[in-house]
């Protein structure tokens, strides 16, 4: 990972990037009862977490368990903030119910998730049916 990393304010025992520390402060206040896990190995895969600039967050539920309907509104809520302060937080792209929606793709709004070649789409954790998913571009 290029630049200095601090250490995880989700508590994983990772590290990652000043934004992802900068975001998750600002996620939280934003969104009080949101639950936020950044830093993760995820060996064998292409993943942002390891790089220290990636979040996974849900409101309530476990991962791998669908959210109620308060729950999944939460998260649309979160998903449209992240994306209405793409600029300021740094924000690459955000993943949520299936969707994608990239910064450098903003005009084509949000559009189909087919898991990346990594994940299956159709599950509740590939599909990102259960967590909001941001990656930042630093």
């Amino acid at each position: 990972m290029q630049g200095d990393v601090v250490a995880d304010p989700t508590g994983t025992g990772g590290f990652v990037t000043p934004a992802t520390a900068v975001l998750v402060t600002a996620g939280r206040t934003a969104f009080p009862d949101s639950h936020w896990t950044c830093w993760s190995p995820r060996p064998g895969t292409d993943s942002d977490h390891p790089r220290g600039r990636a979040c996974d967050v849900t409101f309530g539920n476990a991962i791998g368990q669908v959210p109620t309907t308060a729950q999944r509104e939460e998260g649309w809520r979160l998903a449209r903030w992240l994306r209405d302060h793409a600029h300021q937080l740094d924000v690459q792209y955000v993943i949520w119910q299936a969707l994608i929606w990239n910064t450098d793709r903003d005009e084509d709004g949000w559009r189909p998730y087919n898991g990346g070649g990594i994940h299956d789409p159709t599950s509740p954790t590939g599909g990102h049916l259960d967590h909001v998913h941001v990656s930042l571009s630093r």
